[in-house]
């Protein structure tokens, strides 16, 4: 995200990925001006496009629906069903993922055009849990903490501590013989301090609002950290059987666009 010029945030991928093919571009977009209807069921766009790859979005819409995404990360009921929606959002593009890839040449070609559809729709869902990682009310869960813990600094390793995803990232799963026990002990280490920077944080909150924020936020942090590292697998997936759904189909693979993917069951 670019800074606040004339009213307006700019968020460019031709700057920050410019080895992006241009459906990567339309992904980013169309993930990011649609992440309000996806996380928070809003249905008001968050910017515009200005060309593939960048959007412009209004300081204004911006401080409005960060704000009521700040207000809904406080409610541990809707921390809950978001987090098992975006798991389904991800079974969802695996699975149709896989009937892509299943049938190999022999698939029919309806079918195949309809998984794909259904692949591109989940994984433009999944896609716009990217913003959990610039949107989040860090400073204002910093200031909660800190009151509740009694410094800053212990507010800082609480958050971090917090950040420990529930399941282990690519490398970690990767790792084999005694790597694989070092990795696992480390992560055990990791999940023994979060959990007691947690007990500890809601030990210290005084009041149910005040403990139901507490559970919001232990929850999304660990949610955040992990829906990122699933994002990238799904999306190197993603963009690998889109690849071969063009050369299947005749497609240009420079050109097609999410919409030509979610158009190729009609």
């Amino acid at each position: 995200m670019e800074p606040v010029w004339n009213g307006l945030l700019t968020c460019d991928y031709e700057r920050t990925r410019p080895e992006a093919t241009p459906l990567e571009w339309d992904v980013y977009t169309t993930s990011l001006i649609t992440w309000p209807k996806v996380l928070m069921d809003d249905p008001r766009p968050y910017g515009r496009l200005r060309r593939p790859g960048i959007v412009d979005i209004d300081q204004s819409d911006h401080e409005h629906l960060t704000s009521l995404w700040h207000a809904r990360l406080a409610d541990p009921e809707f921390v809950r069903e978001l987090i098992a929606q975006t798991r389904h959002d991800r079974d969802t593009a695996h699975d149709a993922l896989d009937a892509c890839s299943s049938g190999g040449d022999s698939v029919d070609r309806s079918t195949l055009n309809a998984s794909m559809a259904r692949a591109t729709t989940a994984f433009l869902r999944v896609s716009s849990t990217h913003i959990v990682n610039w949107l989040l009310p860090e400073e204002h869960w910093e200031n909660l903490l800190t009151e509740l813990l009694g410094t800053t600094p212990q507010a800082v390793r609480c958050l971090s501590a917090l950040q420990l995803p529930d399941e282990p990232g690519h490398i970690l799963a990767a790792a084999a013989g005694p790597d694989a026990e070092v990795a696992a002990n480390s992560r055990e280490r990791a999940r023994r301090t979060r959990q007691a920077w947690r007990l500890a944080a809601f030990a210290a909150s005084g009041d149910r609002r005040c403990l139901a924020e507490v559970q919001a936020l232990t929850a999304i942090l660990s949610w955040a950290a992990g829906s990122e590292e699933r994002r990238n697998e799904l999306r190197t997936r993603f963009l690998a059987t889109a690849t071969a759904w063009c050369r299947s189909t005749g497609r240009s693979v420079e050109h097609v666009t999410t919409q030509d993917l979610l158009g190729a069951a009609a």
